[in-house]
């Protein structure tokens, strides 16, 4: 694990956007998959302001962690989220755009395609978001390690945080997500997870501080040969000094 400390968001966005447009510069078929929510909104802006002044994605494959289950023109669904912050801002698409179908009939079918997908396309990043209870994508705490592609029940203080992050009512808020599982995350080249925010700083503690669990699941990741974990100030202010400045391999 390689931790990094960061003053605040903007230096957060700043730090992924480098680490993106590296592995693109270096690789112009690189395939990113991105995740959404309050941590992910400027890096998105800005990646699109990058690729609107000159980083070819053209030959890049861009996908995607989850998706709601629920209708796709819904402002929490992930389809809608990529396509305000990123997708619709840039001039020139990548080669392939993938995600999970939020309205797919038959739910069993519709992960078998994304399977298929995650299988021909390796990921040379996957970027992660932390929840607050320790979940990434929607393995929540409690999902076993050798989870695979599938539909979670997402947890009260996860929908909590969806209904505050798009203002919605009680009766809106979605219950089950499309997530690629444990077994997918790990298997991508490099994971970078990303947490900002004082809300997040017990996650952050336990993540860093604790034991490889399956009631903290971002813990698992501290297995992967090529995990980077970016934080700022307020997300990393429960850690003891060393461990904020350290880094780990």
């Amino acid at each position: 694990m390689r931790l990094i400390k960061v003053k605040d968001y903007n230096e957060m966005t700043d730090m992924l956007l480098q680490y993106f447009i590296n592995q693109v510069t270096k690789k112009s078929d690189s395939v990113l998959s991105f995740t959404t929510g309050a941590t992910t909104k400027r890096f998105l802006t800005r990646f699109a302001e990058v690729i609107n002044t000159g980083l070819d994605i053209s030959n890049c494959t861009f996908l995607n962690l989850d998706e709601y289950v629920g209708k796709r023109n819904m402002p929490y669904s992930v389809h809608s989220f990529m396509h305000t912050y990123l997708y619709n801002r840039i001039n020139i698409k990548p080669k392939n755009i993938f995600g999970l179908d939020a309205q797919a009939s038959d739910q069993d079918e519709e992960l078998k395609r994304y399977e298929l997908i995650l299988q021909r396309h390796e990921r040379d990043i996957q970027f992660l978001g932390l929840g607050t209870n320790g979940h990434i994508g929607a393995n929540e705490p409690g999902t076993p390690f050798d989870s695979k592609l599938f539909i979670a029940d997402s947890c009260i203080s996860t929908m909590e945080a969806t209904k505050k992050l798009f203002q919605l009512k009680d009766s809106e808020v979605p219950s089950q997500m499309y997530t690629m599982g444990f077994q997918e995350i790990m298997a991508a080249k490099c994971v970078i997870l990303a947490a900002s925010g004082i809300s997040k700083a017990e996650a952050v503690k336990k993540v860093v501080e604790g034991d490889i669990s399956e009631a903290i699941p971002a813990s698992i990741l501290k297995k992967h040969g090529n995990f980077i974990f970016i934080i700022d100030e307020a997300a990393g202010s429960l850690l003891k000094e060393r461990e904020v400045f350290g880094s780990y391999n």
